[in-house]
């Protein structure tokens, strides 16, 4: 297995510099107009009073803080387009290994020559902003490679409020740690069994494998993993699915996303779910990867870098109570285009606006520099709040691109890393009071 599939880009580089020392050391939801009123409504009768923007921008790597004792998680949101952070406490993590006071290093020594590295990952977001965390720890006998670290890792999973920082631990699956290692796992919440707004009185999280043979679940009410069958809707689906951005939660379901492809949904509560597939716009729809041979590293990176770039000029999110997808043309002039689903059935996209990159950047002080060697605009994030803003990558930092005027309406300090992965959070106002349920227990 690669690593690179394993790793939060943002780490790559830190993790190949501590190996360089390491080297020479021993040893779910409402009616989607209901929502979208509701939502706005929610925002903007309690903006005074929170203490938090209305919605964030997370990065998608949790590092680990092997130094802090705190019972919970840290997230200290900032106003989009900043890029806000989530980092777990060691002790939560590793209970079995407590780190040495003030250790920050990526990767530590467990004595003789046993290297460990921790990290973590954002999974998903429910749309409350619950999150789903996975920490892996991966070991191996130093002196080492990042292929020796590759082998089997432990995998712990955590719903998470960011806001009081609650981490509830999710039971291994099959009681084992090592399943399920990569994975696009999904998050959705109920209130009022499905029919209000607010503090969540359960969840699921749900696995979509085997092409939809299955449907891998924990239901909070039950308190454990359970497999079920789903029965497939119309269409089909055309060929096997590569997941290759964060599942979405949007409609009382969850929606796996393969970014050349389309998109599959179920709904995690049912006891039998029903897989819907929403194929892409026409005209976006791109062939399947080529097979190659998985045990060579260079072919396995080379897929791998080709998926990469399709999926950073394409996203698929929630806008306005809607499920919009957006993409930009890989050449200039950078066509950005952006589409609803006319449906919650999938009957097909609308597109709603599309504009030319290469001028508009130019016209907000950001002119494209031709054979720059620099990729072209990336999309970051669709505001879930204005349909019109999307969040473009360019360069290292982060633009705000109002496609509806063709203007750049705002900007953020570089962020840094050719590929980065990011998630828009909406933040309820009653995040910052409630709790993650578990079962028996009541809102």
């Amino acid at each position: 297995m690669s690593l690179r599939r394993l790793l939060p880009r943002s780490l790559s580089g830190r993790l190949r510099r501590s190996l360089s020392t390491a080297v020479a050391v021993p040893g779910r939801s409402l009616p989607t107009a209901d929502l979208s009123a509701r939502l706005r409504r929610s925002l903007s009768t309690s903006s005074a009073a929170a203490t938090h923007p209305p919605w964030a921008i997370i990065h998608d790597t949790s590092e680990v803080d092997r130094s802090s004792s705190a019972p919970g998680a840290r997230f200290r949101p900032v106003d989009p387009p900043g890029i806000s952070h989530i980092f777990a406490p060691a002790h939560l993590i590793d209970p079995t290994e407590r780190p040495t006071a003030g250790s920050s290093d990526v990767l530590r020594y467990l004595g003789g020559n046993l290297v460990q590295l921790l990290f973590g990952s954002v999974g998903a977001a429910s749309d409350d902003v619950h999150l789903l965390l996975s920490y892996h720890d991966l070991r191996a006998e130093g002196p080492c490679t990042p292929w020796d670290l590759a082998g089997s890792p432990e995998v712990q999973r955590f719903v998470c409020n960011p806001l009081t920082g609650q981490m509830l631990r999710l039971p291994d699956i099959a009681g084992s740690r090592r399943a399920f290692a990569v994975h696009h796992m999904g998050l959705l919440t109920q209130a009022d069994g499905g029919l209000g707004c607010g503090p969540p009185d359960r969840f699921a999280v749900a696995e979509f494998v085997h092409n939809g043979a299955a449907v891998v679940r924990f239901l909070s009410e039950e308190g454990k993993w359970k497999v079920v069958r789903p029965i497939h809707g119309n269409p089909s689906l055309l060929r096997p699915m590569r997941m290759n951005q964060e599942t979405v939660a949007f409609g009382g379901r969850l929606w796996w996303v393969d970014l050349t492809l389309g998109a599959v949904s179920v709904d995690p509560f049912a006891d039998r779910p029903e897989i819907r597939f929403v194929e892409l716009p026409s005209g976006s729809v791109l062939p399947a990867p080529a097979p190659v041979d998985e045990t060579d590293p260079s072919k396995v990176g080379e897929r791998t870098q080709l998926i990469l770039d399709v999926a950073n000029r394409r996203r698929i999110g929630v806008c306005e109570g809607r499920l919009r997808y957006a993409e930009v043309s890989p050449r200039e002039p950078f066509l950005l285009s952006s589409y609803a689903l006319d449906d919650e059935e999938g009957s097909g996209w609308k597109l709603e606006q599309q504009v030319a990159l290469r001028q508009v950047l130019a016209d907000g002080g950001y002119p494209w520099q031709e054979n720059s060697g620099q990729a072209g605009p990336q999309i970051a994030v669709l505001d879930p709040l204005n349909a019109s803003a999307i969040y473009l990558k360019v360069g290292e930092g982060v633009l705000v691109v109002d496609i509806h005027n063709g203007k750049v309406i705002g900007a953020a300090t570089p962020v840094g890393g050719e590929y980065i992965s990011l998630m828009p959070c909406v933040l309820p106002p009653w995040l910052g009071s409630s709790r993650i349920p578990t079962a028996g227990s009541s809102k």
